[in-house]
Protein backbone atom coordinates (compact mmCIF):
# COMPACT_ATOMS: atom_id res chain seq x y z
CA UNK A 1 0.00 0.00 0.00
CA UNK A 2 0.95 3.54 0.02
CA UNK A 3 2.25 5.64 2.90
CA UNK A 4 -0.79 8.24 4.23
CA UNK A 5 0.27 11.31 5.45
CA UNK A 6 -2.02 13.23 7.77
CA UNK A 7 -1.49 16.57 9.93
CA UNK A 8 0.23 14.38 12.78
CA UNK A 9 0.59 10.79 11.53
CA UNK A 10 1.57 8.03 9.19
CA UNK A 11 -0.15 5.32 8.38
CA UNK A 12 1.92 2.49 6.75
CA UNK A 13 2.59 -1.25 6.33
CA UNK A 14 3.83 -3.12 9.66
CA UNK A 15 8.10 -3.28 9.77
CA UNK A 16 9.40 -6.10 11.70
CA UNK A 17 10.46 -2.99 14.29
CA UNK A 18 6.64 -2.37 15.31
CA UNK A 19 6.38 -5.08 17.42
CA UNK A 20 7.60 -3.65 20.67
CA UNK A 21 5.24 -0.97 20.33
CA UNK A 22 2.44 -3.33 19.61
CA UNK A 23 3.18 -5.68 22.29
CA UNK A 24 3.03 -2.48 24.32
CA UNK A 25 -0.53 -1.26 23.19
CA UNK A 26 -1.72 -4.68 23.38
CA UNK A 27 -0.84 -5.33 27.06
CA UNK A 28 -2.13 -1.53 27.87
CA UNK A 29 -5.29 -2.60 25.65
CA UNK A 30 -6.20 -5.39 27.59
CA UNK A 31 -6.11 -3.32 30.79
CA UNK A 32 -9.48 -1.27 29.40
CA UNK A 33 -12.59 -2.15 29.94
CA UNK A 34 -12.82 -2.19 26.37
CA UNK A 35 -10.67 -5.60 25.60
CA UNK A 36 -13.11 -7.58 26.94
CA UNK A 37 -15.08 -7.24 24.11
CA UNK A 38 -12.67 -7.97 21.54
CA UNK A 39 -10.71 -11.51 20.67
CA UNK A 40 -7.87 -12.49 23.21
CA UNK A 41 -4.62 -10.82 22.15
CA UNK A 42 -1.31 -13.16 22.89
CA UNK A 43 1.40 -10.65 24.87
CA UNK A 44 4.47 -12.56 24.82
CA UNK A 45 7.68 -11.30 22.23
CA UNK A 46 7.02 -14.89 19.63
CA UNK A 47 3.55 -14.27 19.46
CA UNK A 48 3.22 -10.28 19.04
CA UNK A 49 6.40 -10.78 16.70
CA UNK A 50 4.03 -13.28 14.56
CA UNK A 51 1.43 -10.92 14.56
CA UNK A 52 3.60 -8.04 13.09
CA UNK A 53 4.85 -10.89 10.60
CA UNK A 54 1.12 -11.60 9.52
CA UNK A 55 0.30 -7.61 9.17
CA UNK A 56 3.33 -7.31 7.12
CA UNK A 57 2.12 -9.77 4.95
CA UNK A 58 -0.38 -8.00 2.71
CA UNK A 59 -1.84 -4.33 3.28
CA UNK A 60 -5.28 -5.42 5.25
CA UNK A 61 -3.03 -3.69 8.48
CA UNK A 62 -1.81 -0.50 8.49
CA UNK A 63 0.02 0.82 11.30
CA UNK A 64 -0.13 4.18 12.59
CA UNK A 65 2.39 6.08 13.53
CA UNK A 66 3.35 9.35 15.11
CA UNK A 67 5.09 11.54 12.65
CA UNK A 68 7.28 13.25 14.85
CA UNK A 69 9.07 10.18 16.34
CA UNK A 70 7.62 7.26 14.10
CA UNK A 71 6.00 5.48 17.32
CA UNK A 72 3.20 2.85 16.36
CA UNK A 73 0.03 4.27 18.43
CA UNK A 74 -2.34 2.20 16.83
CA UNK A 75 -3.51 -0.19 13.44
CA UNK A 76 -6.09 -0.14 11.05
CA UNK A 77 -7.37 -3.20 9.82
CA UNK A 78 -9.57 -2.88 6.24
CA UNK A 79 -9.36 -6.84 5.20
CA UNK A 80 -11.70 -7.55 2.46
CA UNK A 81 -15.05 -9.10 3.17
CA UNK A 82 -14.81 -11.78 0.67
CA UNK A 83 -18.15 -13.34 1.74
CA UNK A 84 -20.30 -10.52 0.61
CA UNK A 85 -21.76 -8.99 -2.57
CA UNK A 86 -19.47 -6.37 -4.30
CA UNK A 87 -16.35 -4.80 -2.68
CA UNK A 88 -17.24 -4.72 0.91
CA UNK A 89 -13.82 -4.12 3.42
CA UNK A 90 -14.06 -4.91 7.13
CA UNK A 91 -12.78 -1.94 9.32
CA UNK A 92 -11.51 -2.22 12.55
CA UNK A 93 -9.19 0.21 15.00
CA UNK A 94 -6.97 -0.45 18.41
CA UNK A 95 -5.52 2.20 20.02
CA UNK A 96 -2.71 2.55 22.77
CA UNK A 97 -5.12 3.73 25.38
CA UNK A 98 -2.30 6.61 26.08
CA UNK A 99 -3.27 8.30 22.55
CA UNK A 100 -7.00 8.00 23.04
CA UNK A 101 -9.05 11.10 22.95
CA UNK A 102 -6.46 13.05 21.38
CA UNK A 103 -8.00 12.62 18.08
CA UNK A 104 -5.86 10.32 16.35
CA UNK A 105 -8.29 7.55 15.63
CA UNK A 106 -10.44 9.83 13.89
CA UNK A 107 -7.57 11.72 11.99
CA UNK A 108 -6.35 8.29 11.11
CA UNK A 109 -9.46 6.30 10.38
CA UNK A 110 -10.45 9.11 8.12
CA UNK A 111 -7.72 8.86 5.83
CA UNK A 112 -8.04 4.81 5.80
CA UNK A 113 -11.22 5.25 4.51
CA UNK A 114 -10.44 7.59 1.88
CA UNK A 115 -7.79 4.86 0.89
CA UNK A 116 -10.41 2.21 0.79
CA UNK A 117 -12.60 4.01 -1.15
CA UNK A 118 -10.44 5.83 -3.57
CA UNK A 119 -6.98 3.43 -3.88
CA UNK A 120 -8.67 -0.36 -3.25
CA UNK A 121 -12.13 0.98 -5.16
CA UNK A 122 -14.38 -0.46 -2.29
CA UNK A 123 -18.72 -0.02 -2.29
CA UNK A 124 -18.77 -0.55 1.45
CA UNK A 125 -17.08 -0.64 4.49
CA UNK A 126 -18.96 -2.77 7.42
CA UNK A 127 -17.64 -2.87 10.85
CA UNK A 128 -18.70 -3.30 14.10
CA UNK A 129 -18.11 -2.65 17.99
CA UNK A 130 -20.41 -3.23 21.28
CA UNK A 131 -22.65 -0.93 22.27
CA UNK A 132 -21.43 0.00 25.44
CA UNK A 133 -18.25 0.82 24.07
CA UNK A 134 -19.38 4.84 23.77
CA UNK A 135 -16.10 5.83 22.36
CA UNK A 136 -15.84 3.46 19.61
CA UNK A 137 -19.58 3.98 18.88
CA UNK A 138 -19.06 7.82 18.54
CA UNK A 139 -16.14 7.69 16.40
CA UNK A 140 -17.86 5.36 13.54
CA UNK A 141 -21.07 7.69 13.82
CA UNK A 142 -18.52 10.69 13.21
CA UNK A 143 -17.07 9.03 10.38
CA UNK A 144 -20.21 8.96 8.94
CA UNK A 145 -21.06 5.14 9.88
CA UNK A 146 -24.80 4.10 9.83
CA UNK A 147 -26.16 1.49 12.39
CA UNK A 148 -27.70 -1.45 10.23
CA UNK A 149 -29.78 -3.46 11.59
CA UNK A 150 -29.76 -6.93 13.08
CA UNK A 151 -29.92 -9.45 9.76
CA UNK A 152 -28.48 -7.01 7.90
CA UNK A 153 -25.37 -8.57 6.28
CA UNK A 154 -25.34 -11.44 8.34
CA UNK A 155 -24.33 -9.62 11.09
CA UNK A 156 -26.40 -9.15 14.73
CA UNK A 157 -24.96 -5.54 14.88
CA UNK A 158 -22.72 -3.45 13.05
CA UNK A 159 -22.29 -0.22 11.15
CA UNK A 160 -22.19 0.82 7.32
CA UNK A 161 -20.54 3.13 5.32
CA UNK A 162 -20.74 3.43 0.89
CA UNK A 163 -18.96 5.96 -1.28
CA UNK A 164 -20.48 9.04 -1.31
Amino acid sequence: MKTIETDRLIIRNFDVEDWRDLQEMIIKYKETEYAKYDHEWPTSDAEIKNIVEWFRSGNSYLAVCMKTMNKLIGFIAIDRREELEGQVHNFGFIFHPQYHGQGYAAESCQAAIKYVFEDLAADGILTGTHPTNKPSVRLLNNLGMKEVTPGEFSISRGYWLTKE
